[in-house]
């Protein structure tokens, strides 16, 4: 018995590791866009799905700085290109569809620059690859779906923001307009008749750019690329498996969504912090206060900040009696910046929020670091500049935990006020609190549950019936326009058989009132 016991424990064990080698995927994962957080928030994801032994490969801009097992790189550095200074185009005035052209033609030039990378070319070339499984991250990237069909694997889309009604379109989940805001619109679930309105219009404007041309020209490059597919892009968009959602009801509102739409808002975080660099935790010690954390993200560099607001947020921070830790990526910029500020091009965000001395976020709103906030329990103070940092920073606002600032309005007094506020009333704080609970209060681990359903359409060979049905409809049969037809039809022809006899009727009874008459004067 006593050497059985530990011959068990290795038998266990052996077992163990060969089911999961016989479990192990091949997995082909591509990230194309040349924003750092987007490929940031599904890089723990892809990591864990290394270390429970499937075989990664993924296409990005950025490749790891160290070898990792189980996982390797396909870089596409050309993408990069379209990384620019946003604050050379804040200014600029375009209506909704300009908007919607102008990211839809960004979207096609990334997608086009992926297919046509040499390294990118040669995995479609070489014979030798196979893949168990495809994950696109699902923002208009419709020909990139073609790598599926390629590779004859089922297919997982993610969105890092939601849902809008192009991924929508993907899954036919539905979206009630009078609720469900554009993420690009200004606008919470809690929208007045105006609001409402333009909702619609906007909606029906990117219903039309997807048909008309959005949908064309994905299929365009989908027959270039794949000119040996064995189904159309059209029989693609149909056969997404699942995708996974970076949101999460208790981070936004609640609403419908299909089978095979799964939330796992905030799988990125790291549930342990981890300690500070030496030079940041002798700074946030050695204050008497609480602390101010400033960051505006990877996409959006305040290096970048014209003069006069860096100057602006140099004069307002002099006057405070906090100590601010500020993400600033240029420091010579900020040569006579007050002693009471810490500039480094790079802070350990979510180490920095989980500090309880650090009080107040002052952020651009991004999602990423909306969740963070969320997570970790701290205020916020919201400058967003463009795409769905306006609406996450008005929900911030909504839900009680933060305060907003437009960017093109921002001056000395009402940034010193807005600081001050939620330095000092601890509504704030509470509010971000309660949050932060309802967030964390979750039956399985967002990370754990992103695993758990890719591994369970590698399990059931795509999961088609996850699907909803009306996937395999027309849009006259999805909204029941042709049953409607026949009913309203049927009603049509009754009244119109009930008008011709009553009219009939009717020309009787005056032809014998008439006889009638007749005969009584006669």
């Amino acid at each position: 018995m006593k050497i059985w016991n530990p011959l068990k424990w290795v038998v266990l064990i052996l077992l163990h590791f060969s089911a999961r080698e016989s479990e192990s995927a091949k997995i082909l994962a591509i990230f194309p866009y040349p924003g750092p957080s987007q490929y940031l928030v599904v890089q723990p994801y892809l990591k864990a799905l290394a270390a429970r032994g499937h075989e990664l490969t993924v296409i990005s801009a950025f490749p790891q700085k160290k070898p990792l097992e189980n996982y390797r790189d396909i870089e596409v550095p050309e993408v990069l290109k379209y990384v620019g200074d946003i604050f050379d185009y804040i200014d600029m005035e375009i209506s909704k569809f300009q908007e919607i052209v102008g990211f839809s033609f960004y979207y096609i030039s990334v997608v086009k620059d992926v297919l046509g990378n040499e390294q990118v070319q040669n995995l479609l070339k070489s014979p030798q690859e196979h893949f168990d499984l495809v994950i696109v991250e699902t923002l208009q990237t419709d020909a990139l779906f073609g790598f599926a069909d390629h590779f004859q694997a089922p297919l997982i889309g993610f969105s890092s923001y939601g849902t809008d009604p192009y991924i929508d379109a993907l899954v036919d989940n539905i979206s009630p307009m009078a609720y469900s805001p554009l993420h690009t619109d200004p606008s919470t679930e809690r929208m007045d008749f105006s609001q409402r309105l333009r909702n619609m219009w906007h909606n029906l404007l990117m219903m039309g750019h997807r048909v008309f041309m959005m949908n064309p020209m994905q299929d365009r490059l989908y027959r270039e690329y794949f000119p040996k597919h064995t189904k159309t892009l059209e029989e693609m968009r149909q056969n997404i498996s699942l995708i996974l959602l970076n949101q999460h009801f208790s981070l936004s509102f609640a609403r419908p969504y299909v089978a095979n739409m799964i939330e796992v808002g905030g799988f990125h975080l790291q549930h342990k912090p981890q300690p500070l660099p030496q030079d940041v935790e002798e700074f946030i010690a050695s204050s008497s206060q609480e602390v101010i954390y400033f960051s505006m993200g990877s996409n959006i560099k305040s290096e970048n900040f014209p003069l006069p607001i860096r100057k602006l947020l140099l004069n307002v921070f002099s006057q405070l009696p906090y100590k601010i830790l500020w993400k600033f990526e240029n420091p010579s910029l900020l040569a006579d910046k007050p002693s009471n500020v810490f500039i480094s091009k790079w802070f350990p965000q979510g180490d920095i929020l989980a500090h309880p001395k650090v009080k107040l976020f002052i952020t651009h709103g991004g999602l990423l670091s909306f969740i963070e906030s969320i997570y970790h329990g701290k205020p916020v103070l919201g400058i967003p500049i463009f795409f769905d940092q306006i609406m996450n920073v008005l929900r911030a606002e909504q839900y009680g935990f933060g305060l907003s600032l437009i960017y093109r309005q921002l001056n000395e007094s009402s940034l010193l006020a807005a600081v001050t506020e939620l330095m000092e009333n601890p509504h704030y704080g509470e509010r971000a609190q309660e949050i932060s609970k309802r967030y964390r209060d979750q039956p399985i681990d967002p990370m754990e549950k992103a695993i758990y359903w890719t591994e369970y359409v590698i399990r059931h060979r795509g999961a088609g019936f996850l699907r909803s049905p009306a996937q395999y409809l027309n849009f006259w049969q999805k909204s029941s326009w042709d049953c409607a037809a026949v009913i309203g039809g049927a009603f049509v022809m009754g009244f119109v058989v009930f008008a011709y006899i009553f009219v009939q009727i009717t020309k009787c009874v005056v032809r014998l009132i008439s006889s009638k008459k007749k005969k009584f004067y006669c």
